[in-house]
Protein backbone atom coordinates (compact mmCIF):
# COMPACT_ATOMS: atom_id res chain seq x y z
CA UNK A 1 0.00 0.00 0.00
CA UNK A 2 3.00 1.78 -0.14
CA UNK A 3 3.35 5.48 -0.06
CA UNK A 4 0.36 7.32 1.93
CA UNK A 5 0.55 11.17 2.57
CA UNK A 6 -1.54 12.46 5.58
CA UNK A 7 -4.12 14.74 3.75
CA UNK A 8 -8.12 13.84 2.92
CA UNK A 9 -7.52 13.12 -0.62
CA UNK A 10 -4.77 10.78 0.43
CA UNK A 11 -6.42 9.62 3.65
CA UNK A 12 -9.40 8.77 1.15
CA UNK A 13 -7.20 6.60 -1.50
CA UNK A 14 -4.95 4.99 1.42
CA UNK A 15 -8.77 3.82 2.98
CA UNK A 16 -9.76 2.75 -0.88
CA UNK A 17 -6.66 0.62 -0.99
CA UNK A 18 -7.39 -1.22 2.20
CA UNK A 19 -10.64 -1.60 1.27
CA UNK A 20 -9.71 -3.18 -1.75
CA UNK A 21 -6.94 -5.60 0.15
CA UNK A 22 -9.58 -6.43 2.63
CA UNK A 23 -11.85 -7.12 -0.17
CA UNK A 24 -9.65 -9.43 -2.27
CA UNK A 25 -8.54 -11.23 1.12
CA UNK A 26 -12.80 -11.84 2.42
CA UNK A 27 -12.81 -12.93 -1.05
CA UNK A 28 -10.27 -15.75 -1.48
CA UNK A 29 -11.09 -16.90 2.65
CA UNK A 30 -15.05 -17.16 1.17
CA UNK A 31 -14.57 -18.96 -2.39
CA UNK A 32 -14.46 -22.48 -0.25
CA UNK A 33 -17.54 -21.93 1.33
CA UNK A 34 -19.45 -20.90 -2.20
CA UNK A 35 -19.81 -17.73 -0.74
CA UNK A 36 -18.86 -13.84 -1.66
CA UNK A 37 -18.36 -10.61 0.24
CA UNK A 38 -21.65 -9.52 -0.37
CA UNK A 39 -22.54 -12.28 1.88
CA UNK A 40 -19.94 -11.99 4.83
CA UNK A 41 -21.72 -9.33 6.26
CA UNK A 42 -24.67 -10.54 6.60
CA UNK A 43 -23.53 -14.04 8.01
CA UNK A 44 -21.36 -12.02 10.55
CA UNK A 45 -23.86 -9.93 11.68
CA UNK A 46 -26.32 -13.09 11.86
CA UNK A 47 -24.03 -14.91 14.15
CA UNK A 48 -23.93 -12.14 17.00
CA UNK A 49 -27.03 -13.25 18.40
CA UNK A 50 -30.29 -15.49 18.02
CA UNK A 51 -32.08 -13.57 15.19
CA UNK A 52 -32.84 -10.12 13.64
CA UNK A 53 -35.63 -8.66 11.52
CA UNK A 54 -34.71 -7.66 8.32
CA UNK A 55 -34.87 -4.22 8.94
CA UNK A 56 -32.31 -4.65 11.96
CA UNK A 57 -30.19 -6.35 9.57
CA UNK A 58 -30.30 -3.52 6.56
CA UNK A 59 -29.71 -1.04 9.23
CA UNK A 60 -26.85 -2.70 10.93
CA UNK A 61 -25.24 -3.03 7.95
CA UNK A 62 -26.00 0.10 6.70
CA UNK A 63 -27.69 -1.18 3.64
CA UNK A 64 -30.30 -0.79 1.23
CA UNK A 65 -33.63 -3.03 3.04
CA UNK A 66 -34.06 -4.82 -0.96
CA UNK A 67 -30.49 -5.66 -1.36
CA UNK A 68 -30.52 -7.33 2.13
CA UNK A 69 -34.13 -9.13 0.87
CA UNK A 70 -31.82 -10.00 -2.35
CA UNK A 71 -29.30 -11.59 0.22
CA UNK A 72 -31.16 -13.16 2.34
CA UNK A 73 -33.00 -15.56 -0.17
CA UNK A 74 -29.65 -16.36 -1.68
CA UNK A 75 -28.50 -17.41 1.50
CA UNK A 76 -32.06 -19.14 2.36
CA UNK A 77 -31.36 -21.13 -0.94
CA UNK A 78 -28.29 -22.58 0.39
CA UNK A 79 -29.20 -23.21 3.73
CA UNK A 80 -27.37 -20.62 6.01
CA UNK A 81 -30.41 -18.87 7.13
CA UNK A 82 -33.68 -19.46 8.60
CA UNK A 83 -36.56 -17.35 9.41
CA UNK A 84 -38.87 -18.00 12.19
CA UNK A 85 -42.08 -17.04 9.53
CA UNK A 86 -45.18 -18.90 10.66
CA UNK A 87 -47.77 -18.27 7.94
CA UNK A 88 -47.70 -17.88 4.81
CA UNK A 89 -46.88 -13.73 3.58
CA UNK A 90 -46.19 -12.97 7.09
CA UNK A 91 -44.47 -9.50 7.20
CA UNK A 92 -42.25 -9.27 10.46
CA UNK A 93 -40.01 -12.14 10.94
CA UNK A 94 -36.52 -12.52 12.60
CA UNK A 95 -34.22 -14.53 10.28
CA UNK A 96 -31.17 -16.56 12.07
CA UNK A 97 -28.39 -18.67 10.94
CA UNK A 98 -29.20 -22.62 10.84
CA UNK A 99 -26.60 -24.82 12.30
CA UNK A 100 -24.99 -25.18 8.71
CA UNK A 101 -24.62 -21.28 9.05
CA UNK A 102 -23.29 -20.92 12.32
CA UNK A 103 -20.63 -23.32 11.46
CA UNK A 104 -19.88 -21.66 8.40
CA UNK A 105 -19.92 -18.18 10.65
CA UNK A 106 -17.22 -19.88 13.04
CA UNK A 107 -14.87 -20.90 10.23
CA UNK A 108 -14.76 -17.53 8.89
CA UNK A 109 -14.19 -16.18 12.36
CA UNK A 110 -11.16 -18.08 12.56
CA UNK A 111 -10.53 -16.94 8.92
CA UNK A 112 -11.14 -13.22 9.69
CA UNK A 113 -8.42 -13.00 12.31
CA UNK A 114 -5.80 -15.33 9.75
CA UNK A 115 -6.98 -12.13 7.25
CA UNK A 116 -6.52 -9.25 9.81
CA UNK A 117 -3.21 -10.38 11.06
CA UNK A 118 -1.65 -10.07 7.60
CA UNK A 119 -3.19 -6.74 6.63
CA UNK A 120 -2.14 -5.28 10.05
CA UNK A 121 1.10 -6.75 10.07
CA UNK A 122 3.36 -3.51 9.43
CA UNK A 123 1.90 -2.20 12.32
CA UNK A 124 3.42 -2.46 16.20
CA UNK A 125 0.84 -3.70 18.56
CA UNK A 126 0.37 -0.78 19.93
CA UNK A 127 -0.90 1.06 16.05
CA UNK A 128 -3.13 -1.91 15.40
CA UNK A 129 -5.00 -1.09 18.98
CA UNK A 130 -5.22 2.66 18.34
CA UNK A 131 -6.03 1.80 14.52
CA UNK A 132 -9.17 -0.16 15.26
CA UNK A 133 -10.00 2.15 18.30
CA UNK A 134 -9.55 5.18 15.61
CA UNK A 135 -11.66 2.86 13.11
CA UNK A 136 -15.05 2.25 15.59
CA UNK A 137 -15.14 6.27 16.64
CA UNK A 138 -14.89 6.97 12.68
CA UNK A 139 -17.77 4.64 12.28
CA UNK A 140 -19.82 5.47 14.94
CA UNK A 141 -23.19 6.95 13.84
CA UNK A 142 -23.91 10.22 14.47
CA UNK A 143 -26.78 12.16 15.47
CA UNK A 144 -27.70 14.86 12.99
CA UNK A 145 -29.54 17.98 13.96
Amino acid sequence: MGNCKIDLQSLIICLSKLKKTSIKAQAKMLKPYNLSTRHAGYIMALSEGSGMTMKALSDTLCVDPANTTRVIAALTEMGYVANDCRKEGCRKFNVFLTDKGKSIAEKMKKDVVVSGVEIMNPLTDEEKKTFVTLLFKMSQDKDED
